[in-house]
Protein backbone atom coordinates (compact mmCIF):
# COMPACT_ATOMS: atom_id res chain seq x y z
CA UNK A 1 0.00 0.00 0.00
CA UNK A 2 0.97 3.43 -0.68
CA UNK A 3 0.10 7.23 -1.14
CA UNK A 4 -1.11 8.40 -4.14
CA UNK A 5 -3.65 11.10 -5.00
CA UNK A 6 -6.55 10.44 -7.17
CA UNK A 7 -4.99 12.77 -9.87
CA UNK A 8 -1.31 11.43 -10.47
CA UNK A 9 -3.23 7.79 -10.29
CA UNK A 10 -5.19 8.61 -13.30
CA UNK A 11 -2.14 10.39 -14.91
CA UNK A 12 -0.29 6.82 -14.57
CA UNK A 13 -3.06 4.73 -15.94
CA UNK A 14 -3.25 7.04 -18.99
CA UNK A 15 0.20 6.42 -19.60
CA UNK A 16 -0.76 2.35 -20.04
CA UNK A 17 -2.20 1.45 -23.42
CA UNK A 18 -4.49 -1.37 -21.82
CA UNK A 19 -7.90 -0.76 -20.72
CA UNK A 20 -8.13 -0.91 -17.10
CA UNK A 21 -11.51 -2.68 -15.13
CA UNK A 22 -12.80 -0.06 -12.71
CA UNK A 23 -16.07 -1.39 -10.77
CA UNK A 24 -19.15 0.30 -11.07
CA UNK A 25 -21.04 0.01 -7.96
CA UNK A 26 -24.61 0.85 -9.26
CA UNK A 27 -24.23 -1.72 -12.35
CA UNK A 28 -22.50 -4.36 -10.03
CA UNK A 29 -19.96 -4.97 -12.89
CA UNK A 30 -17.01 -4.25 -14.22
CA UNK A 31 -16.32 -1.74 -16.75
CA UNK A 32 -13.61 -1.33 -19.21
CA UNK A 33 -12.05 2.14 -19.08
CA UNK A 34 -9.54 3.65 -21.32
CA UNK A 35 -7.76 6.40 -18.88
CA UNK A 36 -5.45 7.75 -21.88
CA UNK A 37 -8.45 8.75 -24.30
CA UNK A 38 -10.39 10.79 -21.55
CA UNK A 39 -11.49 7.97 -18.73
CA UNK A 40 -14.14 6.88 -21.12
CA UNK A 41 -15.98 3.01 -21.33
CA UNK A 42 -14.67 1.27 -24.03
CA UNK A 43 -15.07 -2.46 -25.60
CA UNK A 44 -13.89 -5.62 -23.89
CA UNK A 45 -11.14 -7.23 -26.22
CA UNK A 46 -12.67 -9.46 -28.57
CA UNK A 47 -13.36 -12.51 -26.82
CA UNK A 48 -12.89 -11.48 -23.26
CA UNK A 49 -15.50 -12.89 -20.77
CA UNK A 50 -15.61 -10.44 -17.94
CA UNK A 51 -17.04 -12.89 -15.62
CA UNK A 52 -13.87 -14.05 -15.25
CA UNK A 53 -12.99 -11.14 -13.22
CA UNK A 54 -13.10 -11.64 -9.33
CA UNK A 55 -16.01 -9.62 -7.63
CA UNK A 56 -14.64 -6.89 -5.34
CA UNK A 57 -15.31 -7.31 -1.28
CA UNK A 58 -15.85 -3.82 -0.81
CA UNK A 59 -17.35 -1.36 -2.73
CA UNK A 60 -17.32 3.14 -3.61
CA UNK A 61 -18.59 4.40 -0.11
CA UNK A 62 -17.88 1.71 2.23
CA UNK A 63 -16.21 2.83 5.31
CA UNK A 64 -13.37 0.61 5.73
CA UNK A 65 -10.02 0.32 8.54
CA UNK A 66 -7.40 -0.31 6.66
CA UNK A 67 -3.49 -0.84 7.87
CA UNK A 68 -0.94 1.99 6.54
CA UNK A 69 2.06 0.74 7.78
CA UNK A 70 2.90 -1.98 9.98
CA UNK A 71 2.46 0.29 13.39
CA UNK A 72 -0.66 2.52 11.98
CA UNK A 73 -4.43 1.73 11.19
CA UNK A 74 -6.43 4.31 9.45
CA UNK A 75 -10.12 4.85 8.72
CA UNK A 76 -11.52 5.99 5.49
CA UNK A 77 -13.95 5.94 2.70
CA UNK A 78 -13.28 3.55 -0.48
CA UNK A 79 -13.42 5.83 -3.86
CA UNK A 80 -12.34 3.96 -6.82
CA UNK A 81 -12.17 -0.06 -7.45
CA UNK A 82 -9.95 -1.10 -9.86
CA UNK A 83 -8.34 -4.13 -11.40
CA UNK A 84 -4.94 -3.90 -11.80
CA UNK A 85 -3.34 -6.78 -13.53
CA UNK A 86 -3.31 -8.11 -17.06
CA UNK A 87 -6.46 -9.17 -18.68
CA UNK A 88 -5.21 -11.36 -21.00
CA UNK A 89 -3.48 -13.36 -18.06
CA UNK A 90 -6.98 -14.12 -16.73
CA UNK A 91 -8.70 -14.91 -20.58
CA UNK A 92 -5.12 -17.11 -20.84
CA UNK A 93 -6.08 -19.12 -17.77
CA UNK A 94 -9.84 -19.02 -18.13
CA UNK A 95 -9.74 -23.40 -17.26
CA UNK A 96 -8.50 -22.45 -14.10
CA UNK A 97 -10.61 -19.10 -13.35
CA UNK A 98 -13.52 -21.07 -13.58
CA UNK A 99 -12.10 -23.45 -11.22
CA UNK A 100 -11.04 -21.10 -8.62
CA UNK A 101 -13.86 -17.77 -8.92
CA UNK A 102 -11.31 -15.59 -6.32
CA UNK A 103 -8.37 -15.91 -8.67
CA UNK A 104 -7.10 -12.61 -9.54
CA UNK A 105 -8.59 -11.02 -6.15
CA UNK A 106 -5.17 -9.81 -4.60
CA UNK A 107 -4.77 -7.51 -8.13
CA UNK A 108 -8.26 -5.28 -7.04
CA UNK A 109 -6.68 -2.20 -5.79
CA UNK A 110 -9.23 -0.12 -3.55
CA UNK A 111 -8.76 3.86 -3.48
CA UNK A 112 -9.60 4.62 -0.44
CA UNK A 113 -9.52 8.45 1.13
CA UNK A 114 -8.49 9.05 4.83
CA UNK A 115 -7.67 12.36 6.52
CA UNK A 116 -7.68 14.17 3.43
CA UNK A 117 -5.37 11.50 1.21
CA UNK A 118 -6.19 8.84 -1.11
CA UNK A 119 -4.45 5.50 -0.27
CA UNK A 120 -4.10 2.70 -3.05
CA UNK A 121 -5.06 -0.43 -0.38
CA UNK A 122 -4.86 -4.00 -1.75
CA UNK A 123 -7.84 -5.95 0.48
CA UNK A 124 -5.35 -7.75 2.40
CA UNK A 125 -4.42 -4.91 4.34
CA UNK A 126 -8.12 -4.21 5.11
CA UNK A 127 -8.80 -4.97 8.57
CA UNK A 128 -13.07 -4.18 8.45
CA UNK A 129 -15.66 -2.21 7.03
CA UNK A 130 -17.89 -0.13 9.23
CA UNK A 131 -21.72 -0.96 9.09
CA UNK A 132 -23.81 1.94 9.23
CA UNK A 133 -27.05 1.62 11.70
CA UNK A 134 -28.83 1.91 8.24
CA UNK A 135 -27.47 -0.98 6.69
CA UNK A 136 -28.02 -3.44 9.58
CA UNK A 137 -31.23 -2.59 10.37
CA UNK A 138 -31.79 -3.54 6.01
CA UNK A 139 -30.21 -6.83 7.56
CA UNK A 140 -31.36 -6.99 11.01
CA UNK A 141 -34.38 -6.36 12.14
CA UNK A 142 -34.65 -4.09 15.25
CA UNK A 143 -35.40 -5.91 18.78
CA UNK A 144 -38.30 -5.53 20.23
Amino acid sequence: MFFCSLGSLRGRLAERSVLVPVWNSIKGSWEPIDFRNGQRVVEWPHGFRQELLPIPEYHEGDRVQFVRDETCAREGTVRLVLFQSDISRLQAEQGEAMKRPNLGADDIIYLVTARGHDHRVKASHILGRFVSLERLSRVQPPLE
